[in-house]
């Protein structure tokens, strides 16, 4: 589990990242992300019930993204929220190739 500290919990600060978002596009995810002034990446997982109709299916996928980005929390830009929204391909992958689409896309945004 994330850090509270490194969640964005609020329908606000949501908002806030769509509506000033700047997005950077993977096969498997897509990462909406802006610029704060707090100095702790903040991020929050979007899972659409159109491509994933269970719950145990959604859940899973944001279990994995957390998990990846906990273990990369260092490597993650500071001073950004990230809302990061998976996209339906993402059932053909394995949790390597996830992780190094994350690395890739989290590096093009330093």
């Amino acid at each position: 589990m994330l850090a509270s500290k490194n969640r964005l919990a609020k329908k606000l600060d949501i908002k806030k990242v769509f509506d000033n978002k700047k997005s950077v596009f993977g096969n498997n995810v897509i990462i909406n992300f802006t610029q704060t002034k707090n100095p702790n990446p903040r991020f929050a997982f979007s899972v659409s019930s159109k491509y994933f109709k269970k719950a145990v299916e959604r859940n899973y996928y944001k279990r994995v993204l957390r998990s990846i980005v906990r273990e990369n929390l260092s490597n993650i830009p500071k001073n950004f929220d990230f809302v990061v929204v998976i996209k339906s391909n993402i059932k053909n992958s394995k949790y390597q190739e996830i992780e190094q689409e994350c690395i890739h896309l989290f590096n093009k945004i330093k």
